[in-house]
């Protein structure tokens, strides 16, 4: 190309880039224009344990008859700091009715309630046209969208009392407990009794219920609840049992449900703990225990017999000399009359040790 034809073809640019700004008529007849358009709009997911970003895709295109650079941007019509957007690309050469596609990505803090909704919008403007800049033309067009968040639970459940509850047969205990909202919007959780079955096949009953269900708020705790658990009527042995508190989520139900647990026992009635039963559960430091007290006594009292016979064989010389003195003296006759002989006070006790010499104490 000469230098001539060079300049002819700056100077018709030229011209046609001013008949554009000038005349409006002409960007119509020449169809210049653009259209931008988006798949749908974005919800986003702000779970603590999952929070993604979410993405849309957009597609401009040129519908002019001519060559076009087109930019893209974005603008917020309520702005939140826990919110953020970003384009893929954002400028774009499309040849006469070409279009191209990009990602419009959307991401926010977690746990943002789920009532927050903002508005955008995705702007695509001619920049050029033909390598000439023509920002004065005006050419645009815009998509406008709106962001929401995603309503998710997420419940707390917590037993005023945990310890574990001894009782009797036929005995009624209440169990409290609170319900917390861990989720971003309003929730109504309902607790209730997980192992029922379990329960009411044991005998095990709820007067008042198994279910109880309040509305919390946001970050919110419930009131002081209770379940009231009444024991079997009888049982014939002692009876162990978890109680399965579960809460769930009414806005979530995809949310994981929180489970609480208390330990009951309820003891055997008396009758059927009688001797018969009884001894089978005795451990055997137990029996060895009894055992050893069984014997003892059994000693002590042959202790007090052997004692006792000792006290009765050593006190015999001097009850016979009280009898003496008592009685009123009977005449003897001479030729009868017999010398006793008083017994030697040093074996007086002979007897006595005789006796324990004789006593076999192996037998203790």
């Amino acid at each position: 190309m000469t230098r001539s034809s060079r300049a002819v073809g700056t100077v018709g640019l030229l011209v046609l880039s001013l008949m554009l700004a000038a005349v409006p008529t002409a960007q119509a007849q020449l169809g210049i224009g653009v259209q931008i358009s988006c798949d749908g709009d974005p919800e986003l997911n702000v779970r603590p344990s999952e929070n993604a970003d979410v993405d849309i895709t957009c597609t401009v295109k040129n519908t002019g008859q001519l060559e076009s650079t087109v930019s893209v941007d974005y603008e917020w019509q309520d702005e939140d700091p826990r919110v953020d957007m970003s384009l893929s690309e954002d400028e774009f050469t499309l040849a006469a009715g070409a279009e191209e596609d990009f990602q419009a990505t959307f991401s926010g803090s977690p746990r943002i309630e789920a009532d927050l909704s903002l508005d955008f919008d995705i702007v695509a403007s001619i920049s050029s046209v033909m390598v000439l800049p023509v920002d004065q033309l005006n050419q645009s067009a815009t998509y406008s969208g709106e962001l929401t968040v995603e309503t998710f639970g997420m419940v707390d459940l917590t037993l005023t009392d945990r310890s574990t509850r001894n009782l009797e047969v036929s005995e009624e205990v209440s169990i409290g407990f609170t319900m917390g909202n861990d989720g971003n919007a309003e929730d109504k959780i309902e607790v209730n009794i997980a192992n029922l079955a379990e329960l009411e096949s044991a005998g095990f009953s709820f007067p008042e219920g198994t279910f109880v269900a309040e509305t919390v708020m946001v970050e919110g705790t419930s009131a002081e609840r209770t379940i009231v658990l009444r024991t079997p009527s009888e049982v014939t042995e002692e009876v162990r049992v978890q109680v399965v508190f579960e809460a769930t989520s009414s806005n979530d139900a995809t949310a994981d449900p929180m489970q609480s647990t208390v330990t009951v026992v309820v003891q055997a009635t008396a009758s059927n703990a009688a001797l018969g039963g009884g001894l089978e559960e005795l451990s055997q430091d137990q029996i060895q225990l009894y055992g050893a007290i069984g014997g003892g006594v059994v000693v002590f009292f042959l202790l007090i017999f052997v004692v006792g016979r000792l006290i009765r064989k050593s006190g015999g010389p001097e009850l016979e000399e009280v009898m003496e003195l008592d009685e009123p003296a009977m005449p003897i006759p001479a030729a009868a009359a017999v010398p006793v002989a008083q017994a030697a006070p040093a074996d007086e006790f002979d007897g006595m040790f005789d006796d324990l010499d004789e006593f076999d104490f192996d037998d203790l």
